[in-house]
């Protein structure tokens, strides 16, 4: 096969370069959210640091209990919620975990990091670097 046989022509490429500029929005407004709101986490890091199942995370969020934010075609939640809704400790007859088992609920959720929030680095890439810059 040529070269020019390997190469993508036609409506397909089209269509791919006119997605590119909407791409780069998204990620620079997915950016700009994640400083805002400390990070993003997807479903399953949520459901990791709230101690419950991803079900009930998609329930929080149909509730209202939890904002909802959705970047290339996926489905974000935000950090400073989370955490927020963790401090509350709504959960009951639970013990609260030692340092320890905070540690590995922490490791537990990063690696469930996802290619989108790791393009942007981690699940509060932004936020920390603005944060630097503030500090600057």
């Amino acid at each position: 096969m040529t070269a020019s046989a390997l190469s993508i022509s036609g409506p397909a490429a089209a269509s791919k370069e006119a997605s590119k500029p909407d791409s780069v929005r998204e990620l620079e407004e997915m950016s700009a959210v994640m400083v805002e709101e400390r990070g993003l986490l997807n479903p399953p890091q949520a459901a990791i640091l709230l101690e419950v199942s991803r079900e009930r995370v998609y329930e929080l969020m149909e509730l209202g209990k939890l904002k909802r934010y959705e970047f290339t075609g996926r489905i974000y939640l935000s950090f400073a919620e989370v955490q927020k809704r963790r401090e509350e400790d709504i959960k009951a007859g639970r013990p609260r975990r030692n340092v320890l088992g905070r540690a590995a609920l922490g490791l537990k959720a990063a690696a469930k990091t996802d290619k989108t929030q790791a393009k942007q680095g981690g699940f509060a890439g932004p936020y920390e670097k603005a944060k630097q810059k503030r500090k600057k």
